[in-house]
């Protein structure tokens, strides 16, 4: 056992007022403080037609306050070795800070200040689109990243809040204005729900005060995932050939719809992905494909899953002369999981995989402090862990074939290809 299974007793949590909640992992060992926190405020809940807002107004947080500068900001974080940085994600907007323990008022300053009155002024705003304008033309010229887009596209339905990229488009970006970064900051950043996890050397009192400070009062956490049934969205064939003339490399991506976080299948499918596209080197996937028949640079699968659904994709890089064949054996490989029941070996290396993942992540309070609040974001409590050993011990070779069966139904499956066109 370890500390992943004593989670739930050393972790603490504590309403810091309506809609926030602190979780705190005290350690007097270790003289530093991380801060892992969310704003339930990400690219699923921009408004309609404005795509890449929510990413726009993130991008702005570090750009300076009502009182401080960006300079200021960097020099004083710089000044005792500390650093914050603000994300978004399709579910919400991250903010990560980590101090030594005398500077935790300081930073958490800083955090409180860029959270609240951010300066949000005309000159940073077209900086920032300019800058995301540049990442978006980038994502666009990359053959992965296209083909990720797209079958993020085909694979959700329309109105679907994953459907979104979280840079948005050219189109919609260029179009964002003033008014729009602060009517989304007011109405919806500043009233989300909000969960922040604190590890390392603090005084609790200080912490959670700063916490019902900084966010004061805001809207109850409401849970949009499936946690009490299965997702009720089912994968369509697609294809898409995406030609890009100029690159030498072509992507293959084959995905579809899989479940929410929360859902009591996705412990089950998500060990079958390890033994597919991770276990080893690349899994399944890559053994066939890169390994044996020398068809791809990589080939690899993964699952994303979040509050509001899930999807699963597998990914090759390979000669635009191999796309066809290697297409077939990607295939195969996914097929063969629906037909054929894992090995025994394969089953336990994957258990052990994910178990031995989580303790890693517990090695230092940056990893305490994500782990913690993730289990909280996904309500799945912080005994999760236990928990999940049990679930393991119960877990079959045959609930493995289910889960292929249900989801990677090659039939079902779509598929992208973005590269060079092949001379006829």
């Amino acid at each position: 056992m370890g500390l992943e299974t004593d989670l739930a007793k050393l972790v603490e949590e504590q309403p810091a007022g309506p809609g926030i909640k602190c979780l705190l992992y005290k350690s007097a060992n270790n003289p530093t403080v991380a801060v892992h926190g969310s704003i339930l405020a990400g690219t699923s809940l921009e408004p309609s037609g404005k795509s890449g807002l929510a990413e726009l107004t993130t991008r702005l947080l570090i750009r300076g306050t009502r009182k401080l500068g960006a300079v200021k900001i960097a020099d004083l974080l710089e000044s005792v070795g500390a650093a914050v940085s603000f994300r978004n994600s399709q579910d919400s907007i991250i903010f990560q800070a980590r101090m030594t323990s005398p500077w935790t008022k300081r930073v958490l300053g800083v955090v409180a200040d860029c959270l609240t009155r951010p300066a949000l002024s005309p000159r940073d705003i077209e900086r920032e689109r300019e800058g995301l304008l540049t990442d978006i033309r980038l994502r666009d010229d990359d053959t992965t990243r296209r083909g990720m887009r797209e079958l993020q596209r085909i694979v959700y339905p329309s109105g679907h809040p994953y459907r979104k990229d979280r840079f948005g488009t050219a189109e919609t970006v260029k179009d964002l204005d003033l008014s729009d970064v602060k009517d989304y900051f007011e109405s919806v950043i500043r009233k989300a729900a909000t969960l922040i996890a604190f590890a390392g050397q603090f005084k609790k009192d200080e912490v959670v005060g700063w916490a019902t400070r900084t966010f004061g009062t805001r809207n109850e956490r409401r849970n949009n995932s499936k946690k009490n049934g299965p997702s009720n969205l089912v994968s369509k064939s697609a294809k898409r050939d995406i030609v890009m003339p100029h690159k030498m490399q072509a992507d293959i991506l084959i995905g579809g719809i899989a479940c929410s976080r929360t859902e009591p299948d996705y412990e089950p499918l998500n060990l079958l992905n390890v033994i597919l596209g991770e276990l080893g080197f690349m899994g399944r996937l890559g053994q066939r494909v890169r390994d044996k028949e020398g068809l791809a640079y990589s080939c690899t699968s993964f699952l994303n899953a979040g509050l509001a659904g899930g999807s699963w994709t597998a990914l090759a890089g390979v000669n635009p002369r191999n796309v066809a064949k290697a297409l077939e054996l990607m295939k195969e490989e996914i097929e063969r999981v629906r037909q054929e029941l894992v090995e025994e070996q394969e089953l336990a290396d994957a258990k052990q995989n994910q178990l031995g993942s989580a303790l890693m992540e517990l090695e230092s309070t940056e990893g305490i402090a994500r782990t913690s609040h993730n289990l909280a974001h996904f309500d799945l409590g912080l005994d999760y862990f236990v928990k999940r050993r049990q679930l393991f011990s119960k877990i079959t070779r045959e609930d493995l074939m289910s889960m292929g069966k249900k989801y990677l139904d090659t039939s079902r499956l779509s598929t992208v290809i973005v590269g060079p066109r092949l001379k006829s």
